[in-house]
């Protein structure tokens, strides 16, 4: 949809509202993924959406509904349910009103190949992946989906903002029968997926990984590729509430301004970073500022909304809207051949808390762990499970790679890390 369609429908909407204060929500995605295994092409679906959210307010009792039908009917529907609700409500004493205009920047997070790909695109990048995996042996699995969406925003004192956005991301699990690997590749723009390279370095790594070997599991010096990084960034982002941290609730508790790292680790969050753009504007409007979570690893920051923001008399974050760790110029693998004895991890997955007041967590290698021997990759290793807390690992980084792409928490721009003393304690049954 686009801005003006978009400002349209938020402006009829705004006309039927009642209430002393009135946010209007308008999103939009369409979805598509074209799924293989074995080697053969197996689904295509898709799926398209567009979805009203009314916040309605009398002085602080708040109501809010949904429509995702966009007729004046449904929509004066919605509108009363909304406002009703907001007559009958409790007081919410953390609410806060609309926020006034001000001039939202346009970011760049648009690709009108992505938007349009059709399923024969997406067919026929599976295609070149299948190829690679047929010629080297091995059974391909994965998908490659595209989507693209918008959020308008209209509120009663005229704040309106709009932004559009895509996605392609591409993903493959090459098996032998033995071992498997994993690749993927997610950009705003069709022209930064490359499936033929993302299968090739699958089926590397699951050439390389064929016979694992069944290790201790102990503590090891690690290099954790970008996918690994991000993952464990992810549970650190949901880990930065100011309001938990303030109420004894959080890992964080007491270290906001405390050194939570080493000095070279920096985290931020920037909207406009061309390699992994966000939206300029949060759920309510208010501006997505860049902020800087972590200053050679000091923690600097945590995520206040508005409310406890001004209760805090700290400045509004917001949630991370993407997450951004500074790098080095070191290759993979160079931080391979600065390696006298470790392991290298491909990703992790089924990740959980064991303590969140630690913020330690559990979970398993997956797709590709290698063990490092003399500077070298000497061979697979049978996955292990692992209990660890991100601050330990920030506390214990040796070495930085270069910054990649990579999906988790959000869009995240993250290195390879080497990383002493990672905790494994078991091995897996898969």
């Amino acid at each position: 949809m686009t801005e003006t369609e978009a400002r349209d429908i938020l402006e009829q909407a705004m006309s039927r509202a009642q209430a002393d204060s009135t946010t209007l929500v308008l999103s939009g995605t369409k979805e598509a993924s074209t799924r293989f295994a074995n080697n053969a092409i197996t689904q295509n679906v898709s799926k398209a959406d567009t979805t009203l959210t009314i916040e309605a307010a009398f002085d602080n009792r708040v109501g809010a509904a949904r429509v995702n039908q966009l007729n004046q009917d449904a929509i004066a529907d919605a509108m009363r349910r909304a406002e009703e609700i907001a007559r009958n409500a409790a007081p919410n004493t953390e609410y806060m009103p609309p926020i006034e205009p001000y001039a939202v920047p346009v970011i760049a997070a648009w690709d009108e190949a992505a938007a349009t790909a059709d399923p024969g695109v997406r067919a026929a990048g599976i295609v070149e992946a299948i190829g690679v995996a047929e010629r080297a042996g091995t059974s391909a699995a994965g998908s490659f989906a595209t989507k693209s969406g918008f959020t308008a925003l209209l509120n009663s004192r005229g704040m309106f903002a709009y932004h559009r956005r895509t996605d392609a991301r591409f993903v493959c699990t090459a098996i032998t029968d033995s071992s498997s690997g994993w690749a993927e590749r997610s950009a705003v723009a069709m022209a930064d997926i490359a499936p033929t390279a993302i299968a090739e370095r699958a089926v590397g790594k699951a050439l390389a990984a064929r016979s694992p070997k069944d290790l201790e599991a102990r503590p090891y010096t690690v290099i954790l590729e970008p996918a690994a990084v991000a993952e464990l960034l992810a549970f650190f982002a949901w880990s930065l509430d100011a309001k938990a941290a303030d109420e004894s609730r959080s890992a964080l508790s007491g270290k906001l301004g405390e050194r939570i790292g080493v000095p070279n680790l920096t985290i931020v969050s920037d909207p406009s970073r061309p390699q992994c753009p966000a939206a300029p504007f949060v759920e309510d409007g208010m501006p997505a500022p860049v902020v800087t979570w972590v200053r050679q690893g000091t923690l600097t920051s945590l995520s206040h909304s508005r409310y406890w923001a001004q209760k805090s008399g700290r400045s509004f974050t917001g949630r991370p809207t993407n997450l951004i760790m500074d790098g080095a110029e070191s290759s993979l693998q160079k931080l391979i051949s600065q390696t006298s004895a470790g392991l290298l991890v491909t990703r992790f997955w089924y990740i959980r808390f064991v303590d969140p007041m630690k913020l330690l967590l559990t979970g398993m290698t997956r797709d590709g762990l290698f063990e490092i021997r003399d500077g070298e990759i000497v061979g697979g290793a049978k996955n292990m499970r692992f209990n660890e807390s991100p601050l330990r690992v920030f506390e214990n980084i040796v070495a930085m790679g270069v910054q990649e792409p990579a999906s988790g928490y959000a869009r995240c721009l993250v290195p390879a890390l080497k990383v002493d003393n990672f905790a494994f304690t078991s091995g897996t049954a898969f």
